[in-house]
């Protein structure tokens, strides 16, 4: 077994679920055995690299100081979907294409899931089928840290001055609140953070959520008929009110989509929670009206009752910023090229660290890992494509003269 791999394995052991009820900084402490072990394994390799008060560490290789810097991200913690704990990874050798048994419980097969078709051949790590697996984003993390460790015992190898961050609660959202582009120094960077090892992934989606809360009135059941308004209800009813065709499960590629991720409440009192989203900022606006309209036409259905609407923006589209700066998509675009790797350009149905990078001073797209169906007991990574993609990024930090002669 090669030692990228077994870093990868070294990495999802450790138990690094961020918490979104906790208001401390990183969210869950844990998340720090993860990052003081990189920084110990950096400084084997003879790397500097600091933490801050806000859990992220940050650390640069020096290289040609005629090139510029350019940097990589990738997020310690993992997924609140699904336990992150006591991770068992399998190793499963030259899949046939055939059903893979995690547990007794837990099966999965192309019919299921078809990116395992694009994978027969290669040798896959799994899940034991009780947890997730954490190749988001340990995949990524294991990725810089093979990167990094082969230009420090490569001094001869030309390439461009690698500035590196590893930050904590990326998927709470809170993950690049901290980030300082100075501090970082790089003029453009990646986060290693997708799936497929052919994307450049550019655009997200412009993000917001909605708050509602509905104050009903409460009246004893027996006194109810014609004084009683149900908060629950209520909620249930606005719910109706927005379009059944603009949700996660019916829409894809550019579709934006209202998401109901939460809902509680008794006859007086009702909270619901949206996310928002939408690629084009002007259609997120025209949601959040839809919001608003949907509240005050409830609140003229059943008079004496208040509907409250808190919206707030999360993030914005990136592609706003790299247009403008496409260094970073030429950069790798050529990188991908020169290994023969025609590259795609999907626009991310989700968050990425790289969108509040990229507002806060470093333009940073996106790029695959080799790991699929993130977040849930069904993840898995596939072990070429992980070692791919190693090569790729190799290739791109030392793109000119070295990286000509690496085509694969």
């Amino acid at each position: 077994m090669n030692e990228n791999l077994n870093r990868f394995l070294r990495y999802v052991k450790i138990d690094t679920q961020s918490d979104e009820s906790s208001l401390s900084v990183p969210s869950a402490a844990k998340e720090l055995d993860l990052t003081r072990l990189l920084q110990k394994e950096l400084a084997e390799m003879g790397i500097a690299s600091s933490i801050n008060e806000f859990g992220i560490l940050y650390g640069k290789l020096d290289g040609d100081p005629t090139l510029d810097p350019i940097g990589l991200n990738a997020h310690v913690d993992t997924a609140s979907e699904c336990s992150g704990k006591d991770v068992k990874p399998q190793i499963i050798k030259n899949y046939d294409g055939g059903v893979i048994r995690l547990n007794d419980e837990y099966f999965m097969s192309p019919k299921e899931f078809p990116t395992l078709a694009d994978h027969i051949g290669h040798d896959l790590v799994v899940t034991s089928g009780d947890t997730l697996l954490g190749a988001d984003d340990k995949a990524g993390v294991a990725i810089i840290m093979a990167v990094l460790a082969y230009f420090a015992s490569h001094p001869e190898v030309k390439h461009h001055p690698i500035c590196f961050c590893f930050t904590p609660d990326e998927e709470i959202g809170r993950g690049p609140d901290h980030f300082d582009a100075e501090t970082f120094g790089a003029k453009y960077a990646y986060t290693i953070d997708g799936s497929r090892i052919d994307e450049i992934a550019y655009e997200t989606f412009n993000a917001a959520h909605a708050d509602i809360v509905i104050h009903g009135i409460s009246i004893h059941p027996g006194e109810a008929k014609g004084k009683l308004v149900n908060a629950q209800t209520v909620a249930f009813r606005f719910d109706s009110l927005l379009p059944s065709s603009e949700r996660p499960e019916t829409t894809d590629g550019h579709e934006g989509f209202y998401h109901l991720v939460g809902i509680r409440g008794n006859v007086d009192t009702a909270s619901l929670h949206y996310i928002l989203r939408d690629h084009d900022r002007g259609l997120l606006e025209k949601r959040k009206t839809v919001i608003q309209e949907a509240a005050e036409s409830l609140e003229k259905l059943y008079p004496g009752i208040k509907i409250d609407v808190t919206i707030k923006d999360d993030y914005r589209n990136m592609k706003e910023v790299l247009d403008v700066h496409p260094e970073a998509v030429e950069k790798a675009t050529a990188a991908f090229k020169s290994l023969g790797i025609k590259p795609v350009y999907p626009p991310i149905r989700g968050g990425t660290d790289g969108a509040t990078f990229s507002f806060k001073g470093c333009p940073t797209p996106n790029l695959g890992t080799g790991s699929y169906n993130h977040h849930g007991r069904f993840e898995y990574l596939s072990v070429p494509e992980f070692d791919q993609m190693i090569e790729i990024v190799k290739t791109m930090l030392m793109y000119g003269k070295e990286a000509s002669n690496r085509k694969q």
